[in-house]
């Protein structure tokens, strides 16, 4: 990823889109400056070297509080400079004040995705080499080596997809420990790699549709209609069918259309006006 692409200057307009929403596909480091602050020039400029270097693991958003005193009012900024990082749509940390510049990569580091390893590397180069097998194995002897690693089986099961092994990747994600499934990484995957099964297994569209308007509070059916609907790339009738699920039934099989939506929302593109609405329907399904 180009480091242009990496750095942002923040509004109020586009705060919510541009920190909260790509938060939640990787890390946002926001910081808070001003033109006046010796310091915040340096703390900017230091961020800014940074950015380059990660290439992409991690977004870098510039907030000048001069101009967009709003949001230093809303993220209670005191001191400048101060930086703060996001994940998963919400704030992690905060530092103020200019940190050691040893300190800043450590920082990032304890929050940011870790880049590529070789053996992943080593299995994506197999995997594009035409040796799918060869990738497997290369995984699973990692994934052996390094059990809390949830890279390892979440790229095996990627590989099993595009295999068109359904039920093997599944096989392979529900066979980890509880703790792992609902690792955002994992369970964003289950719930896809059910869909596929689903849709898989379904009956034809119009005969669904048929049977969910004579009875619109069958939960299988409503079910099969949303991964029938996805697997045709009717994205918002996919959503709306898990939405109403969850509404209707929101147990059915322990959440599985609230599951469906949050990973359905994590492949759209977060400026896409779909995921701000559907999170705030996911947002109202918890009062």
């Amino acid at each position: 990823m180009a480091a242009a692409s990496c750095i942002f200057e923040g509004t109020s307009e586009n705060f919510d889109r541009l920190v909260l929403e790509n938060s939640r596909r990787g890390l946002v480091l926001v910081d808070f400056w001003a033109p006046w602050v010796g310091p915040s020039m340096r703390q900017r400029e230091m961020l800014s070297n940074l950015a380059q270097e990660y290439a992409g693991r991690f977004l870098l958003v510039s907030v000048n509080t001069d101009e967009q005193k709003p949001l230093a009012e809303r993220f209670g900024v005191r001191s400048l400079p101060s930086f703060k990082l996001f994940k998963n749509g919400e704030m992690v940390a905060e530092f103020h004040g200019v940190q050691p510049e040893a300190d800043y990569p450590r920082i990032i580091d304890e929050y940011a995705a870790k880049p590529v390893d070789q053996v992943s590397a080593g299995a994506i180069a197999a995997w594009q080499a035409g040796d799918p097998d060869k990738a497997l194995q290369l995984l699973a002897e990692a994934a052996v080596s390094e059990p809390d690693n949830l890279a390892y089986p979440a790229l095996m099961a990627k590989i099993l997809m595009r295999q068109d092994r359904i039920d093997d990747a599944l096989q392979l994600l529900s066979a980890l420990p509880e703790v792992f499934r609902n690792e955002l990484q994992i369970s964003g995957l289950l719930a896809h790699l059910d869909f596929l099964q689903t849709a898989a297994g379904a009956d034809a569209k119009a005969d669904l549709e048929a049977r969910i308007t004579a009875k619109p509070e069958d939960a299988e059916v409503r079910y099969q209609l949303a991964a029938v609907c996805l697997h045709e790339d009717e994205i918002e009738q996919a959503l709306e069918h898990l939405l109403l699920l969850s509404r209707q039934v929101p147990v059915y099989r322990n959440g599985i259309a609230r599951k469906g939506m949050k990973a359905l929302l994590d492949m759209l593109d977060p400026a896409d006006e779909r995921v701000a609405r559907y999170r705030k329907e996911l947002f109202r399904l918890n009062y």
